[in-house]
């Protein structure tokens, strides 16, 4: 730039050139971060995305819980708990933590032989799926904003602990 386009002029319009490129850089600072807050939303930190995606497995391996760890008040998420027990027996899932008291279940399948409440936790008698694995496939609502923490537990050692947050 020659020293004519960086100095202000005062015919026709009075202006202030330091001013200008002070609200210039501004503007390039707004367009940057709303671009990433763009990108960081399309990897899943707001929720359902890479970033969001997660996996937990207890110590000796039986219980495994697929989970958003990132999710919006109101929103369906599904949980995924897959249990490796014995062939020809029934498997007992209990299911705890404030995810049951502050969230809702909308859809569970498939649907348990009995369920019943023990305390604070769900207790969900799987019946004696072929091959000793089940899957349990839970759909969940919350309206709570903050940390939702819930427990899976297949028997003494099997036990997985996970945290959701929910945005408002």
């Amino acid at each position: 730039m020659d020293e004519d386009e960086l100095a202000s002029r005062h015919h026709p319009v009075e202006e202030d050139m330091p001013a200008q490129r002070r609200v210039w850089r501004f503007e390039r600072v707004g367009w940057c971060a709303l671009l990433l807050i763009a990108l960081l939303g399309l990897t899943g930190l707001f929720g359902n995305g890479p970033l969001s995606e997660a996996t937990v497995q207890s110590a000796d391996g039986r219980v495994t819980v697929d989970y958003q760890r990132l999710s919006r008040s109101g929103t369906l998420e599904d949980l995924r708990i897959h249990v490796q027990g014995t062939a020809g027996e029934p498997l007992t899932v209990l299911l705890g933590g404030s995810l049951l008291r502050k969230a809702s279940i909308e859809t569970l399948q498939p649907e348990p032989l009995t369920s019943l409440s023990q305390g604070e936790a769900l207790l969900l008698n799987l019946g004696a799926p072929e091959g000793g694995t089940a899957t349990l496939y839970l759909t969940l609502r919350s309206e709570h904003v903050g940390a939702l923490e819930g427990t899976v537990s297949a028997g003494a050692g099997s036990a997985v602990r996970f945290t959701i947050f929910v945005y408002p």
